[in-house]
């Protein structure tokens, strides 16, 4: 990190490639919370509530939702979740404040898992005790965005750094994927909607390299982690690229 980003970082502030400036919170070092992003989405969700958008042949790689319903709470999962290979909304609404986190910790990534878009019902649906990165599913930056508030519970807690965060609508969460960074999601136990948060991974293995790996996850699981492989660049300009 030059002087340039250390100055950045104490004023709470990354930069772009574009040089544009994201204003962002971090209660935890590497953590980095940017608020009012994508204040357009409404868009995206309507559209992947429909039978049309899957049916649509450009979607082809992405997966309908399913209900991911398994173990206990302490390391289980309970949710809906869908899976979106490539979307521009997404990319247009996320993308430059995504840069900006990468560019600020000067980390280069070579592919990104598809979007996974999940909902956690208020009938006590939550997600235990995990890390992102291992050896199976090797990633370096997690992110996840936002898109609902007004529901009850839900909070995401850091476990080794004792920090629970209850998130806001329209927040973007970026940190490491390592084990340090392991974390949990507390049950969703009731409110007006549900905890709606789309997730991917950014990683500095390309795809070929992750594929690799991919031969020790069980069969069962494959679909857990969809991996699209990209030139990083053609995610911040709005260029079409294939997987």
């Amino acid at each position: 990190m030059n002087n340039e980003k250390m100055i950045d970082h104490a004023n709470g502030v990354s930069t772009s490639r574009k040089d544009i400036k994201y204003p962002f919170e971090s209660p935890i070092p590497g953590v980095h919370i940017y608020n009012d992003v994508w204040l357009d989405h409404d868009k995206f969700f309507n559209k992947i509530e429909t039978d049309e958008y899957w049916a649509d042949p450009h979607n082809f790689a992405s997966i309908p939702w399913v209900r991911e319903d398994y173990l206990d709470e302490e390391t289980g999962k309970k949710s809906e979740t869908c899976w979106v290979e490539h979307d521009m909304d997404i990319e247009n609404g996320l993308g430059d404040t995504l840069d900006s986190y990468l560019a600020h910790w000067n980390v280069e990534t070579r592919s990104r898992e598809s979007f996974r878009i999940t909902k956690f019902s208020g009938n006590g649906d939550f997600f235990g005790m995990h890390s992102d990165d291992g050896f199976g599913t090797p990633r370096t930056v997690s992110m996840v965005y936002y898109a609902t508030e007004d529901y009850d519970g839900g909070e995401i807690e850091f476990i080794h750094f004792g920090v629970k965060i209850k998130p806001k609508a329209h927040q973007l969460f970026l940190f490491p994927s390592g084990y340090s960074y392991e974390h949990k999601v507390a049950p969703v136990t009731g409110g007006r909607e549900p905890r709606i948060t789309i997730v991917s991974f950014f990683n500095q293995m390309t795809f070929e390299e992750r594929e690799s790996r991919r031969k020790y996850i069980p069969a069962d699981g494959s679909h857990y982690t969809q991996q699209v492989h990209f030139p990083i660049s053609q995610f911040f300009n709005g260029t079409d690229w294939k997987s």
